[in-house]
């Protein structure tokens, strides 16, 4: 298996966990904003640790820090929502199904913006992603 899918791996996983913890936070009843704020302190810390580890100084452009911070605006919002949807006792087999939806603007981006291919299997496994997500959440 390549890095790349290895890594992806590692991305499911710890994607999967996180969303995890919040459910558990919202049955808990905690309060979104501090909640988060804990969780991205916590993924600043790791990245901290990485440029360490690697010995790299902090390098980005004023382009890619105004397009990681947007991005970071959108993560923040769509994080928020989920807290708050799981605090006001939504079900994870409802709401993450719904939220797993959020592949979809990706690979469209990808096919868009970067012309990546647009295949027949892709499609084929786009609409078995899709159809899948929407049998979960009823």
């Amino acid at each position: 298996m390549n890095i790349p899918i290895m890594l992806a791996f590692v991305g499911l996983f710890g994607w999967g966990i996180a969303a995890s913890f919040m459910k558990v936070a919202g049955a808990n009843q905690v309060y979104s904003p501090s909640y988060m704020i804990v969780v991205h302190l916590a993924a600043v810390v790791v990245g901290v640790v990485i440029h360490l580890v690697q010995s790299h100084s902090f390098e980005l452009s004023a382009k890619m820090a105004g397009l990681a911070a947007l991005g970071g605006i959108f993560a923040g919002i769509a994080f928020w929502a989920l807290l708050v949807a799981f605090r006001l006792g939504g079900q994870g087999s409802i709401i993450f199904p719904i939220g797993g939806l959020s592949v979809i603007v990706p690979v469209l981006f990808s096919f868009i913006v970067f012309r990546e291919p647009i295949t027949a299997t892709r499609v084929l496994g786009l609409g078995l992603g899709i159809s899948s997500i929407v049998v979960l959440s009823r």
